[in-house]
């Protein structure tokens, strides 16, 4: 299943597909409070887009600039 890969190289394994607040979630519940959107390899995307094969993933939270746009 799919292998998100975040913008530090460190990997993230997963035995179902997950959306980016999922993956927020499994990193942390603070970062999941403050997800509004996210990248899925280059695209941006809302936090709840199902992520079904491997990515690579930037979590974007209100304190990003892109975030406001």
């Amino acid at each position: 299943m799919p292998v998100v890969t975040l913008p530090d190289g460190s990997k993230r394994e997963f035995d179902q597909p997950v959306t980016l607040m999922q993956v927020a979630e499994d990193i942390g519940p603070g970062l999941a409070k403050a997800t509004v959107c996210g990248r899925i390899n280059g695209e941006l995307v809302d936090a709840c887009e199902l992520i079904t094969e491997d990515a690579d993933v930037t979590l974007i939270t209100g304190r990003d600039e892109k975030a406001l746009r």
